[in-house]
């Protein structure tokens, strides 16, 4: 009678610990990590912290109708701001008078997700076990995804049990070493966020606006590019379910599943884009921009500029692998 009822009470434990265990799958918690990201409206004062910097931001952040909106307010005095609305990044800077514009490719929040975790990008990387723990009074599950070489950086997710957002995020190298790390010292979720406390409280009378458009290309200046090697594990995103296509292009991109690296492709007469703090960037050769990695090379009377975060000798061998393709004979 004891050895039935034990295995009767086997029979229905197993279904729930089945489930736990689904749970736990690492996966799981990324996506549902990611889901969050995409969708929650956020409202929290964070840690940023790359290198030996640090910095103390509150972030605003809104989705609405498919749309995102972000705010985000240094608090450590010098007023700046930094307002992110659908392919348009704006950034207000006190200290130097200047408000600088620029349009990008997609809208991106400050703190990204992880993407592309199903695909064969694990081919590249070790998921390792989900892990418990707490940080900042909430129970939280950690996830880390570590390279494999040094051709890319590795990231680790501290997630909230409840809500699903990362409390912590971290980027690092294949050695340990943490490249940039976002900390929430306080978060909330509010239902709602208003368009007035999305709008800078900058006074920018008598501020000088620049604006860094889409590269302009004359009808023939912009060719077809050609890869002649990448990077292991780094393929070209192409449009169309991936079929090569020979079109004209002033941006590419490159992924190896989880990390991108974004091309941009300019005459060479163009001004370089202008760096965070309002200033021209580096015209030529490597540059870093906070945790992401540039490079600049000339190519054939062409400026191609390779970023993403992603060690330096991952963008500047992107970069250095394209060649215009004028004839199609090109690989």
């Amino acid at each position: 009678m004891i050895r039935q009822a034990l295995l009767l009470l086997w029979a229905l434990v197993l279904p729930v610990s089945a489930v736990m265990a689904a749970g736990e799958d690492p996966r799981v918690w990324v996506e549902r990590m990611n889901q969050a990201l995409a969708t929650r409206n956020y409202d929290g004062v964070l840690v940023h912290q790359v290198g030996d910097q640090r910095s103390t931001l509150r972030l605003i952040h809104r989705v609405q109708d498919g749309h995102l909106v972000e705010r985000a307010i240094s608090v450590d005095g010098s007023g700046r701001e930094f307002i992110r609305a659908d392919t348009e990044l704006v950034g207000y800077f006190p200290s130097r008078r200047i408000v600088v514009v620029e349009k990008r490719a997609r809208s991106l929040g400050f703190i990204g997700g992880l993407p592309g975790l199903e695909s064969g990008s694990l081919s590249q990387y070790d998921i390792g076990e989900v892990e418990s723990g707490r940080m900042q009074g909430r129970v939280v599950r950690v996830v880390a995804v570590r390279p494999r070489d040094t051709l890319r950086y590795g990231y680790r997710f501290w997630i909230d049990e409840k809500t699903a957002m990362p409390i912590q995020t971290q980027l690092f190298a294949a050695d340990g070493s943490i490249i940039e790390q976002i900390t929430f010292a306080n978060l909330t979720l509010p239902a709602r966020i208003s368009d007035d406390q999305l709008k800078a409280e900058v006074d920018t009378e008598g501020y000088r606006w620049l604006r860094r458009e889409a590269p302009q290309f004359k009808p023939g200046e912009l060719v077809p590019w050609a890869v002649q090697s990448l990077p292991a594990g780094f393929r070209r995103l192409q449009r169309g379910e991936g079929k090569q296509q020979r079109k004209p292009a002033s941006h590419l991109m490159f992924s190896d599943g989880l990390a991108s690296v974004s091309v941009f492709i300019e005459s060479a007469g163009t001004p370089p884009a202008l760096s965070r703090e309002g200033t021209p960037r580096k015209a030529n050769g490597p540059a870093q921009l906070g945790a992401a990695s540039a490079y600049t090379a000339h190519i054939d009377g062409y400026r191609v500029t390779a970023v993403g975060e992603v060690p330096p000798a991952t963008v500047k061998a992107i970069a250095e692998a394209l060649r215009p393709d004028l004839d199609g004979t090109a690989r």
